[in-house]
């Protein structure tokens, strides 16, 4: 897939998730905020960077566990191939398009309909591709877990937005650049 079609495909797939998240929120009538935006910028970029780091770990130097070995083959045979000649913008606009869709959709409308429990196994489930991402998903379903809090804490979306966002550009980034190759 050629980087400008991957990026087109991004905006497509998390158009489709904002309008669905949207239509939903308003249909359901759910009181969804944005809160506070200095609380939701800071919180954010604090829960980016702790995630990105907890990436870098897993990828460089955590035990070669089974679980491990596994987040790192899909790194090197799914996700290196991917992004590997990604562009900067691009990586700007996929990891902006998976925020504000993805935590519109699981934070702000499945969330705030069923909880965060629920909202988070989905949105695991729904980053696993196949058998050999299972690993991938449930720690997706963690994180999920750490945004829905997030958006508690920070009283609104935009933290988990911003922390989605910005985590996703950090690891495309480090994928795009990583000249190890986990």
């Amino acid at each position: 897939m050629s980087v400008s079609r991957l990026l087109v495909v991004a905006l497509a797939g998390e158009g489709l998730l904002t309008g669905v998240a949207l239509a939903w929120i308003r249909l359901r009538g759910l009181g969804v905020e944005a809160g506070d935006p200095v609380a939701g910028l800071g919180f954010g970029l604090g829960a980016a960077v702790l995630l990105a780091l907890v990436n870098y770990v897993v990828l460089r130097s955590a035990p070669a566990i089974q679980p491990v070995r596994a987040i790192r083959r899909l790194y090197r045979e799914l996700l290196r191939p991917l992004f590997v000649t990604v562009r900067p913008l691009e990586i700007v606009g996929i990891s902006l398009a998976a925020g504000v869709g993805e935590e519109l959709l699981f934070r702000g409308a499945v969330q705030a309909e069923f909880g965060v429990v629920v909202a988070s196994v989905l949105f695991g489930l729904a980053h696993i591709g196949s058998r050999s991402s299972v690993v991938f998903g449930l720690w997706v379903a963690v994180m999920g877990f750490g945004l829905g809090g997030l958006a508690h804490v920070a009283g609104g979306l935009l933290a988990p937005i911003v922390a989605h966002a910005a985590y996703d550009a950090m690891a495309i980034s480090f994928i795009r650049w990583d000249a190890h190759g986990a």
